[in-house]
């Protein structure tokens, strides 16, 4: 999986992420919206699918409601603890089920015959467990932050940011060594 497609995979979280930052409810309530219409946009047009859809689909509905419609203020207090938090029970339940979410996006970069050798599979388990991980560290540090918050909004942004580019990396090298792993002759 490339970089660029992953990111258009979570391109609803990350514009959510990037529109609401800062201390502005107008912001707020604009990149919940943007990410709302992107997240159904990318499920009609399939660009987004599987549980992590459906995970967008839930959260962002729900913020729509609670943020945009009665701004309640517990939900936008514990927003980015919700955000993340929903992205790693999606992973957690991906893989408990036996359909570890980024298979459905190799699938696109793997020939057909693959998808059932237990390299694919296990490599599939392997960087869903790893952005569930990315996922888990993310509400730590969105969980440090209410205790912390005299550390300012951009320091964990960026905490969020590096834990967020480290899974891109993991990603894009991952599958970049299994390619090249599939591709190499056998002893």
């Amino acid at each position: 999986m490339d970089a660029l497609k992953l990111l258009l995979a979570f391109s609803p979280w990350i514009a959510f992420w990037i529109i609401s930052g800062g201390h502005s409810m107008t912001r707020l309530h604009g990149g919940i919206i943007v990410a709302a219409i992107l997240v159904i946009v990318m499920g009609i047009t399939r660009l987004h699918r599987g549980l992590i859809l459906w995970a967008g689909v839930l959260f962002f509905a729900f913020a729509v409601i609670a943020v945009v419609l009665l701004d309640n203020l517990w939900v936008i207090r514990h927003l980015g603890v919700l955000a993340s938090g929903t992205l790693f029970m999606a992973t957690l339940i991906s893989i408990v089920i036996g359909d570890p979410f980024t298979e459905s996006y190799a699938r696109e970069h793997v020939p057909r015959e693959l998808w059932d050798t237990p390299a694919f599979i296990r490599s599939s388990y392997t960087v869903t467990g790893f952005w569930g991980i990315i996922f888990l560290a993310n509400v730590l540090v969105n969980v440090f932050k209410s205790y912390h918050p005299d550390l300012g909004e951009w320091f964990f942004r960026a905490m969020e940011f590096a834990i967020l580019a480290s899974g891109v990396v993991f990603t894009t090298q991952y599958s970049r060594w299994a390619r090249n792993r599939r591709q190499s002759p056998t002893e």
